[in-house]
């Protein structure tokens, strides 16, 4: 099988443990894509987060971000395809997050509001060379709003968002989640990337659901792409790429439904892939 295009996740994926983006997974996607084999970036990072890693490579096919709720053209910024949370809903979700003291971040393509007050020594852990530089070039463009009563913000400006981002406690998501379930919500679906978040998106929302959106505009069939991802998010991508592979880190359980399994992240898994399936 000749493969067509490459999506890939991002955190866990692509990056290492610590953040940062190794020269062995640089090289080797950056000299696919000039070899003229799609590449995309399934992520559940906000669009334009996407869009700066993606020019880092590149890239130049549809983007698939907020989760798969959000697919835009990172050449022209052309949406190609955006489903949102409705705001009275989102206010009713949050409030149930913040009752049960978690972070929240709505994740508008454009913005960002959280009830969490961010201070430089959040960010601490994260000023490695290769985060600072992208600082320092304005790779991160998306503005955020700090408000405690994250609520009645979501409600008195209609903050419609893509996705909703939770982090905390694993006891207290689990605690979360089920009081989710029970409030029986319509139009969302809860998903997670790791132990201590959940993503919250709307219903029939995943990067499967945007991968779609970019093989119909690429004109290239599901079994010609291979997909790759290392959590609980991108399950359903890798049921619908034709070779879904699963990270080295990946949980078990998603290796199982992976049809290849890869290195892990910090030993340049994505590198491995590509060289076993387009070189």
């Amino acid at each position: 099988m000749k493969y067509k295009l490459l999506a890939l996740d991002v955190d866990g994926t692509i990056l290492m443990s610590n953040h940062t983006l190794s020269k062995v997974t640089e090289r080797a996607i950056t000299q696919l894509v000039k070899q003229g084999v799609h590449v995309t970036l399934a992520t559940g990072r906000a669009y334009p987060s996407a869009k700066s890693l993606a020019q880092q490579f590149q890239i130049s096919a549809p983007l698939v971000s907020h989760d798969g709720a959000y697919v835009a053209d990172p050449k022209t910024d052309q949406v190609l395809y955006v489903q949102r949370i409705p705001y009275e809903i989102a206010a009713r979700i949050t409030d149930i997050l913040v009752s049960h003291g978690l972070d929240v971040m709505l994740l508008h393509e454009s913005y960002a509001v959280t009830n969490r007050t961010w201070k430089w020594t959040d960010l601490f852990p994260l000023l490695n060379a290769w985060t600072l530089r992208q600082l320092w070039k304005n790779q991160y463009p998306l503005k955020i709003q700090a408000s405690r009563l994250i609520a009645g913000y979501v409600q008195k400006h209609e903050v419609c968002a893509p996705k909703i981002f939770v982090t905390g406690d694993e006891k207290r998501l689990l605690t979360a989640r089920q009081e989710l379930e029970k409030a029986e919500l319509s139009g969302i679906r809860v998903t997670a990337s790791g132990a201590n978040n959940l993503e919250i998106l709307p219903v029939g929302i995943s990067k499967a659901s945007g991968l779609a959106v970019v093989s119909e505009r690429l004109a290239i069939q599901p079994d010609e792409i291979v997909a790759v991802g290392d959590n609980y998010n991108d399950a359903e991508m890798l049921q619908f790429a034709g070779m879904g592979v699963a990270m080295g880190n990946a949980p078990d359980d998603l290796k199982q439904l992976a049809r290849h399994v890869t290195e892990t992240n910090d030993r340049h898994g994505v590198a491995e892939v590509i060289e076993k399936f387009f070189l």
